[in-house]
């Protein structure tokens, strides 16, 4: 992905990103104003349009940094050699707060982008920009003969990955909302399911 804002520092590139962001998931495209994008950036509109040309370059390219920024972070930080899908699925639910922390309207943002698509779309989506992403994360060196024998393997990890991301949705809807929720305490939430998944799927 091209990034048109790579040469400005870091505090007004996230001021252009968040801002947009914000506009967009709380609008219809249609409805979503540039004036209120620049004002809240505190840029002129002039330098907006230097950087997209269009409402709809900007668009474009909000979609794909919306998946780049979680995905990107989920490659170069979960550690790729842990056997165990519980462990990493923890670091990713970590990770995932983390990227939602700096971009605090991500998460409404993209609900906006696949509103009416599937979760298949939204796999599809993924993989076109970093491939076999999903694949990855749930198979890629993960020792499988930690669960039990008397459970099919799908369904654990549909269990899994439902649990986690409901837990995940819920938190950033309180961070959407202003609420300041501390990283140990995310943590520790999940540890509590972690030890409760653990004695009824594995050995």
């Amino acid at each position: 992905m091209e990034d048109r804002l790579s040469n400005l520092d870091e505090n007004k590139r996230l001021k252009i990103i968040n801002s947009a962001m914000e506009e967009f998931s709380r609008n219809t495209y249609k409805k979503a104003s540039t004036n209120r994008i620049v004002e809240k950036a505190g840029i002129s509109k002039g330098s907006l349009f230097n950087y997209f040309q269009s409402k709809e370059k900007l668009y474009e390219y909000l979609e794909i940094f919306s998946i780049r920024a979680i995905a990107d972070a989920i490659v170069e930080r979960v550690d790729w050699e842990e056997p165990d899908i519980l462990r990493r699925i923890k670091d990713i639910v970590m990770i995932k707060l983390e990227v939602c922390r700096k971009y605090p309207y991500l998460m409404g943002f993209s609900k906006r982008i696949y509103e009416n698509k599937s979760m298949d779309d939204l796999k599809a989506t993924y993989e076109k920009y970093v491939p076999h992403i999903y694949e990855k994360v749930y198979h890629e060196n993960i020792d499988f003969s930690l669960f039990r024998e008397d459970m099919g393997i799908n369904e654990i990890m549909n269990i899994l990955i439902w649990t986690f991301e409901k837990m995940g949705e819920n938190y950033l809807k309180r961070m959407e909302s202003g609420e300041s929720i501390e990283t140990h305490e995310i943590a520790d939430e999940v540890d509590r399911y972690i030890k409760v998944l653990r004695k009824g799927f594995y050995r």
